[in-house]
């Protein structure tokens, strides 16, 4: 089973956390108990209130104890409140110059396009937050010597391991990313302990995905698991966990904001399987590569109407 969770417990005082703090807050809330949950809430809502309060005053608006705040500041991954609220008077700030209006009825369609990739650039900030630095060199291992790699991804979160799969096939690594949950489940079930599933799940707790993740754990195969909560169903089967979560976000864009996270997570997994890759290997695939896609374009050319339409006027 994998330790879920990020490092920011062994942060210097001085040092910021990498990310950002409201990223790291929301992906640990399914790992709270009750009491513990409603501090962390106060603090996603309240930012700029905790930075001035004592823990007294954050337990008296959460309705828990002061133990209780504390308890919950070291299971979010700081040393305690204190700790909490330097990293919230770090980051209060910027998050009150972002632009979290909600559109209206009536706003300009460039209005629209403006926020919608100012908050996908704030989420992919946002996102390394959660992220545990130490997992990623187990998950590049495991995938440097995976024998075949499967890929299972269902909802939004299908096209990232289409996507993911199609990268890893491009550098010669044996890959697939089935779309039918079936078809997943039993393909997770006849791996072998040489290759490796990954999972990418938002939530951590799709259902179909939890499928093909216990019958790959059966046949005994690895399990690379990307989520935005470092709590959740997927951490008990995962043998490597990367968190890449986001906060709350405007204009319903959580999904694409996970979805945009994952994407770039698998990309910089890909590359460092890459830079590790036999250079004659490299060479090979990069051969084949050019064959197939040269291929391909020469299909596309002689099939164009264009091109059928030259042909009979020259004859």
């Amino acid at each position: 089973m994998a330790t879920p969770g990020n490092d920011t417990s062994t942060a210097q005082p001085g040092a910021p956390l990498p990310g950002g703090l409201f990223a790291v807050v929301q992906a640990a809330l399914p790992g709270l108990i009750r009491s513990e949950r409603r501090v962390a809430e106060v603090c996603l809502a309240r930012p700029e209130d905790v930075v001035h309060w004592s823990v007294a005053e954050l337990a008296a608006a959460a309705g828990v104890s002061t133990a209780t705040v504390v308890r919950a500041c070291q299971h979010l991954g700081f040393r305690g409140f204190q700790h909490l609220r330097l990293e919230l008077a770090r980051q209060a700030g910027a998050l009150a110059l972002r632009d979290t209006r909600a559109p209206l009825p009536d706003d300009p369609p460039e209005r629209l396009v403006d926020a919608v990739f100012a908050t996908a650039a704030q989420a992919l900030t946002d996102a390394l937050g959660p992220l545990d630095r130490s997992a990623v060199a187990p998950a590049v291992d495991l995938l440097v010597n995976a024998n075949r790699l499967l890929l299972v991804g269902n909802g939004g979160s299908a096209p990232v391991a289409q996507d993911a799969a199609l990268r890893f096939l491009t550098i010669g690594r044996p890959a697939e990313a089935p779309t039918d949950s079936i078809t997943q489940a039993l393909a997770a079930r006849l791996l072998a302990p040489a290759d490796v599933c990954m999972v990418i799940t938002s939530s951590g707790a799709n259902e179909p995905t939890m499928r093909a993740a216990e019958a790959a754990r059966a046949a005994g195969a690895p399990v690379i698991a990307i989520t935005s909560y470092s709590a959740g169903p997927i951490t008990e089967l995962a043998t490597v966990l990367l968190v890449v979560g986001t906060p709350d976000l405007p204009m319903g864009s959580e999904t694409i904001a996970s979805r945009l996270s994952s994407l770039l997570l698998l990309n910089a997994l890909q590359l460092a399987v890459t830079l590790r890759m036999p250079a004659a290997l490299s060479a090979h695939t990069a051969l084949a590569l050019k064959e197939v896609l040269d291929h391909q374009l020469r299909g596309e050319v002689t099939s164009s109407p264009r091109r059928r339409n030259t042909r009979r006027s020259s004859g």
